[in-house]
């Protein structure tokens, strides 16, 4: 991205924006994989390649890296040494102590409002000007799936000050209009301060194809998937909220009832790094439980050129997560022309509008149903697979592009 002070627009220098906003670009680290291979990531490089390549009037939009921050102060340093000292809590302390005092640093000085694109990183207090993204707020809805691990004090002190830095901040971007309910109902902030600006879709994903019966053969060889079977793909974590029990509960009633016909039935493929999650164990002993040894593929991490295959095989999309700030990967499978069955929780009927079959996700039977009678139904999936991405094709990054820098005109004082 280019440095503020030479952004030019229409060929001539820009010396005085109205506005100079510092971005932040950390989910670009491929080290921070917290973010840099999930969909905050994704969001982040569409962002920092649409500012590159469109230029706005009044604004002049720059970058920096908040875990890079310059620790510019003694104060700074002194605290940094201390927390080496503590026996727990230094992240926190990094975090909230010492964040604001870096911001104002020389890395980020040149700047009169920082943008902080995954509400996470933005600090809890200090006297620079803040616009958040608010990613989603499951901590504060799903609390009871998410304290349960944690000493109490502490999940309520790390909740409290990611949520003093929502209500710090300026302006706040949601990606959905439930987000922005959310907000607005859980938070108090007012809809003047909240601005929605959904995700988009890489061009990319509109091109998926499989290159013949060789292709695929090799796609199932590398990734272990049984011949003759069908796929029913699964893309994402297994965090609670992601809701696995739903996922391999309503996949073994649909097992179940190939079984008792006689036939194999599909396979479900979970690709996602979940083998190091902490929640994997209790996915293995679900999985065992239910008898799905064989009929669950886990491949582990699938590079995108390989998934964009995945979506080419496969018979449908399975996601029947309890709460999603947006559904990128239910989007980019709809752009693929993947028949999706989605939960018709949160978000996700926004992305998916008509063109995908919404069900309750914790209602297992209704989702085996589902799942059931679009995998019998080849005209119903070219059907849903034609509109899915008609319906993709109104969400793309240049629109997010477009309404964020739209978004940033409005603190211009």
């Amino acid at each position: 991205m280019h440095n503020v002070a030479t952004r030019k627009i229409a060929g001539q220098p820009l010396t005085q924006p109205r506005l100079r906003v510092g971005f932040d670009t950390s989910g670009l680290d491929p080290s921070f994989k917290s973010h840099a291979h999930r969909g905050i990531g994704r969001y982040v490089a569409h962002l920092s390649r649409y500012f590159e390549n469109n230029a706005h009037p009044e604004i002049a939009i720059g970058s920096f890296n908040h875990r890079s921050v310059s620790r510019g102060t003694s104060l700074a340093k002194g605290l940094d040494q201390i927390c080496d000292l503590l026996p727990f809590g230094k992240m926190t302390v990094r975090q909230q102590l010492l964040y604001p005092f870096n911001l104002n640093g020389p890395a980020t000085r040149e700047f009169d409002i920082l943008h902080f694109p995954a509400h996470m990183d933005a600090p809890a207090w200090g006297n620079r000007r803040t616009i958040v993204t608010v990613l989603d707020l499951i901590p504060l809805i799903f609390s009871d799936l998410y304290a349960a691990d944690k000493p109490s004090w502490r999940f309520n002190l790390a909740r409290w000050l990611e949520l003093r830095a929502i209500t710090h901040a300026s302006l706040i971007i949601t990606i959905s209009q439930a987000g922005a309910r959310d907000v607005h109902r859980l938070l108090g902030v007012p809809w003047e301060r909240i601005v929605v600006t959904p995700l988009g879709v890489d061009e990319r994903f509109f091109a998926t194809n499989i290159e013949g019966a060789m292709d695929e053969a090799s796609l199932r060889s590398r990734y272990a998937i049984p011949r003759g079977r069908d796929v029913v793909l699964y893309v994402g974590g297994i965090d609670p909220r992601k809701n696995m029990k739903g996922l391999l509960t309503s996949f073994s009633l649909t097992r179940d009832r190939y079984r008792s016909v006689g036939r194999d039935g599909p396979v479900l493929l979970v690709a996602g790094n979940i083998q190091g999650d902490r929640e994997y164990p209790k996915f293995q002993a679900l999985r065992e439980e239910l008898g799905l040894q064989s009929d669950v593929v886990t491949p582990g991490y699938v590079p995108d050129q390989d998934l964009l295959k995945l979506y080419a095989v496969s018979k449908l999309l399975f996601f029947p997560s309890l709460y999603e700030g947006f559904g990128l990967t239910v989007l980019e499978a709809m752009a693929s022309g993947l028949p999706v069955v989605s939960s018709n929780t949160s978000s996700l009927p926004e992305v998916v509008g008509d063109a995908g079959v919404l069900v309750p996700p914790q209602d297992h039977f209704a989702c085996a149903d589902a799942l059931h009678a679009l995998l019998e139904n080849p005209e119903r999936r070219a059907e849903l697979s034609e509109k899915g991405r008609k319906r993709a094709e109104q969400f793309s990054w240049e629109k997010t592009g477009i309404a964020t820098a739209q978004a940033y005109e409005r603190v211009i004082v």
